[in-house]
């Protein structure tokens, strides 16, 4: 190897394509070969696992295998007597023997004593009871210990059988064909407990001590019933295809009958949300130019791992069939996609068993063949088979895992040159590294070749060395080796070593989602013999003919071009939504509401909302509105553009579903003139390995961050609040959370002039600017999200969307991370107030509707709990997990499709919620708030006098809004202007309390 490096550099010199750089360090190449290339990983891995400690499932199960940790013969069944916890269950669906039920936060726990330290798989015998449609999660201990991070999150496998709609039932109002529903089988399983992320086939193997251990099992999510509990090892083989094909021995006959299987025909499938679309292709069938027919298996839908579909088909002959599968994949940079075939629950031969599909931009068939194209036999017997396609990510579970384990390599390196600089970039002091950190060059040359070592093995797995991740490694192995020939680079030039994405961090972190996703669409499976397939694309000819019958069709169609019949008992309604949202809305009026009012509902997408004033001017508003911010209803009232919704019956039954705070900003004088749709929240969000590591607790008041973030400086990190985005404006959303906390105020007792100036409004003014003068918070930071996940931000405030993305974005962080309310301050009592104004969207109704009463009636059934909770199944089964709905009706967003986990901490944050009331003339507050922060943090202004000066300006403003709306005569306070807020708004949202 060190020849072969000499080699290169001699050439590269002799051609002159470079230039030796003949410093004292030594050129790249002479660097490189003077360190030696096994010990240089060796020593990066050493300070790497002492630095992080890995614990994913590919490294346990890796040091179990070095440390000669075996799977054991022996084999012990515990039955429901033998368990606690729960409640144990005589209802138990045709199980044979008494159950134990389980709900989310439950657990079960069982002892067994083994002979030896060896390892086990987990098989549970458990039924899915129809309580939720999210997928059961538990969580596992061995010895109160979880032994590695993905046993926090194990999904268990639950399939949904695709219905079947009648001719009525099948398309909607437009001639467009319905997606059908899933329905979840209900039915006993016996599964073992598998890696979450797929990257194993086989169960997951636990660790048992010699003696006795005890095994705890805790629902995350779901209502389970639990049977019998096996603790056992299994072993599966799959012979190859030569092996089969001795097994079978039989020979081939022609068949001329050809089976095809329309992709969008699902029998069975992993989850909700896998879906089929209409593609407007005349080689796709079915077809219709005129209307949207259901024909692909969306890819998008069909990408994740884990995910499964199953067919149902008949063979009316035995013998030997080829299998054909016509596909699409144009999405994943040029990678192939690859699917697990099953055939009757099992894979025919191991070939078969990670099957790779090229990239393709257009429609292709695909007949399954070896590598020279031969294609492959397979046996069918005559009746009914299924075969079964899914995702796993076995081939790539090394280069996945090596790669991910260099990206801990370089944060370790750069947490200790970052601990030795405090995070100080200046490019003109000499920062000894070598000195301080004497194996830094061996360390960073390890990196370069665990980097290399990747690369060479994707290379290998695609056969393809021209892929842009290809390009995206090449660049990261150039950024490594300039600092392995100059260390002393590193503390001035971070931003290429693993800050950002341009980084060498960065650059390997990008490749890494594209690995484990695999979109592929599908028209149809052929199951032939001594057939000619037909053509996977039509012809020019063809699709001239068939894109001109669209194109004039279009000019045609009712459904652009005609209005809805509007008759008495149909309202139109604005949706301020995306349009999937629409369409799923759509289909839940049609099949709820309208049967049983007989009201019919027309919705209509809001792309702008400015468009409701101009409509307005024109008298073209419809009779109702849904998906509107929180500032626009007050507007609206004070124009007179909305109704009052305190007027209409049931009003404050319906208001008893909301907390009462998220009717603030929808109150103006005596009326309340929006219905709260959605809501979000506020939490903190910690990573439980890192604060764990630095041996403190996550914060509860903002006393504990400000003790808190000198130790995260430390060692470089941060702790992240709203207010430090990256956004120089700052809302009322982020600076009324600390005036509240504080016991301030915004506005006096008229609404005629604000008091942000006062004594306490003032300590929660100074203590947010202090946060990034005085205790050095970061005044900005772009993607808090990012930085939670590689760790540089392991604290701080964030929404509902961060939650999500976590959940489902960070797979890697799995069990590291948990959730608290905010951080607040202590008042007198000892109680943490933890203010936020949480806000969202709401609904309205217009007062140039003629049809008030039944758009009334239509946004109560639509804010009701019920609905909200199936609009959020409804959205998930149909978008993904990934697809949050959050409601603001509190009981629906108790039952609704939000995972168990983090529902409590949201409940509870949500009793802190405290909206700010609307005045005319706010947004010059909220503007010279904001003006004010800016000033003292980046211009270094007195507080006081930077309040003082947003106080006149805002005093202005307020009051000359309040002469426009004749609150303010000749100078004097003519009508007193009641501002809403947490103490008086029960007189507005309940019964009885004028």
């Amino acid at each position: 190897m060190k020849k072969w490096i000499l080699l290169v550099c001699s050439i590269l010199v002799v051609t002159g394509i470079i230039t030796l750089n003949m410093q004292k360090d030594g050129p790249a190449c002479d660097v490189l070969a003077s360190i030696d290339y096994t010990k240089s990983i060796e020593a990066v891995e050493e300070y790497t696992n002492t630095y992080t400690g890995e614990t994913n499932y590919y490294n346990i199960i890796n040091e179990w295998t070095k440390n000669k940790i075996t799977e054991s013969d022996e084999r012990f069944i515990i039955d429901s007597e033998n368990t606690e916890g729960g409640i144990l269950y005589d209802n138990n669906f045709g199980y044979k023997s008494n159950v134990r039920y389980l709900h989310p936060g439950d657990d079960i726990t069982f002892q067994i004593e083994t002979e030896k330290e060896s390892l086990y798989e987990i098989w549970l015998d458990y039924y899915i009871m129809d309580k939720t449609y999210l997928r059961p999660e538990i969580q596992v201990t061995i010895n109160d210990e979880e032994q590695f991070n993905e046993a926090n999150k194990i999904e268990l496998p639950m399939n949904w059988q695709v219905g079947k709609l009648n001719d009525e039932e099948k398309f909607d109002r437009y001639g467009d064909e319905l997606m059908p529903k899933s329905v979840k089988k209900m039915i006993w399983e016996n599964k073992p407990l598998q890696d979450p992320n797929h990257f194993f086939i086989q169960p997951l193997k636990f660790r048992f001590n010699k003696g006795v251990n005890k095994v705890k099992l805790t629902v995350n999510e779901g209502y389970l019933l639990i049977g019998k509990i096996s603790i056992k090892n299994t072993h599966e083989t799959i012979p190859t295809y030569e092996q089969y094909l001795k097994k079978i021995k039989e020979e081939k006959q022609s068949i001329q009958k050809m089976v095809v299987i329309e992709a969008e025909d699902i029998f069975m499938k992993s989850r909700q949300s896998i879906r089929t679309k209409y593609v407007r292709n005349p080689s796709i069938t079915p077809y219709a130019y005129k209307n949207r027919v259901l024909n692909v298996l969306d890819g998008y839908s069909f990408g994740d791992s884990g995910d499964k579909v199953i067919y149902k088909f008949n063979i009316t002959e035995t013998g030997y069939y080829n299998v054909a599968v016509k596909y699409s994949q144009d999405t994943n940079n040029g990678l192939s996609t690859h699917r697990r075939i099953t055939i009757d629950d099992k894979v025919p031969f191991s070939e078969l068993s990670y099957y790779d599909f090229s990239y393709s931009s257009g429609w292709k068939n695909e007949t399954l063949a070896d590598e020279k194209g031969i294609p492959f036999d397979i046996f069918l017997e005559k009746g009914e088979h299924t075969l079964e396609l899914s995702i796993d990510n076995t081939k790539v579970r090394d280069i996945y895992h090596e790669l991910m384990n260099t990206l801990d390599s370089i944060e370790a390196v750069a947490k200790d040159i970052k601990k030795l600089t405090g995070g100080l970039v200046d490019k003109e002091r000499k920062w000894k590294i070598n000195k301080y950190m004497p194996g830094i060059r061996t360390y960073l040359h390890g990196i370069y070749n665990k980097i290399k070592i990747q690369k060479a093995a994707l290379i290998e797995y695609t056969g393809n060395s021209d892929l842009p991740i290809i390009s995206e490694i090449d660049i990261a192995m150039n950024l490594i080796k300039d600092f392995i020939v100059d260390p002393e680079d590193l503390p001035h030039y971070m931003s290429k070593f693993n800050d950002g994405e341009s980084s060498a961090y960065g650059r390997i972190n990008a490749v890494l989602p594209t690995l484990v996703y695999n979109p592929m669409h599908l028209d149809k499976i052929y199951i032939y013999n001594d057939e000619q397939l037909p053509s996977a694309e039509s012809g020019f000819i063809t699709n001239t003919k068939e894109n001109t019958k669209s194109f004039v069709y279009s000019f045609l169609d009712p459904k652009y071009n005609q209005s809805d019949k509007v008759d008495d008992r149909t309202i139109e309604i604005w949706v301020n939504k995306s349009r999937l949202y629409v369409e799923i809305m759509q289909r839940m009026i049609d099949e709820k509401f309208t049967p049983e009012t007989g009201i019919k509902v027309n919705l209509s997408l809001l792309p702008d909302e400015n468009k409701i004033i101009l409509s307005n001017a024109a008298e073209n508003t419809p009779d109702a509105a849904i998906g509107i911010s929180h500032s626009k209803p007050f507007e609206f009232a004070l124009r007179g553009i909305v109704e009052n919704l305190r007027d209409y019956e049931g009003f404050y039954d319906l208001a008893e579903e909301f907390d009462k705070c998220a009717f603030i900003p929808f109150i103006y004088d005596k009326g309340v003139y929006a219905i709260p749709e959605t809501q979000d929240v506020k939490l903190l969000f910690y990573r439980k390995d890192i604060l764990d590591f630095l041996g403190v607790k996550p914060p509860k008041t903002w006393q504990d961050v400000t003790g808190l973030v000198p130790i995260l400086k430390k060692y470089d990190m941060n702790f992240y609040t709203p207010l430090g985005s990256d956004s120089s404006y700052k809302g009322l959303d982020t600076t009324t959370p600390f005036i509240y906390e504080f016991g301030g105020r915004l506005y006096d007792d008229t609404g005629s002039k604000t008091i942000i100036n006062d004594k306490k409004s003032y300590e929660a003014f100074e203590f947010m600017t202090d946060l990034f003068t005085v205790y050095n918070v970061p005044i900005t930071t772009s993607n808090f999200f990012q930085k939670f996940r590689n760790g540089k931000t392991p604290v701080g405030i964030g929404d509902a969307n961060t939650y999500i993305q976590l959940k489902y974005a960070a797979p890697e962080l799995s069990g590291q991370w948990g959730i608290l309310p905010i951080p607040g301050v202590k008042n007198a009592e000892g109680v943490i107030e933890r203010w936020d104004p949480t806000y969202g969207t709401s609904s309205i109704v217009f007062k140039n509707s003629t049809k008030k009463q039944l758009s009334w009636k239509f946004i109560k059934w639509w804010s009701s709990a019920d609905i909200q909770r199936d609009f959020s199944y409804a959205i998930q089964s149909t978008l993904g997990d990934k697809f949050l709905y959050m409601t603001a009706n509190i009981e629906g967003f108790k039952k609704s499709a939000w995972p168990s986990d983090s529902k409590k901490v949201i409940l509870e944050q949500w009793k802190w919620i405290q909206t700010t009331g609307k005045v005319p003339g706010d947004y010059m507050l909220e503007r010279e708030l904001s003006n004010a922060w800016n000033k003292v943090v980046f211009d270094g202004e007195n507080p006081r006098i930077a309040l003082d000066e947003a106080v006149a300006t805002i005093n202005r403003e307020l009051e000359r809004k309040l002469k426009e709306f004749g609150y303010i005569v000749d100078g004097k306070l003519v009508k007193e202007y009641v501002v809403p807020d947490i103490h008086n708004v029960e007189k507005w949202v309940r019964q009885n309390e004028e």
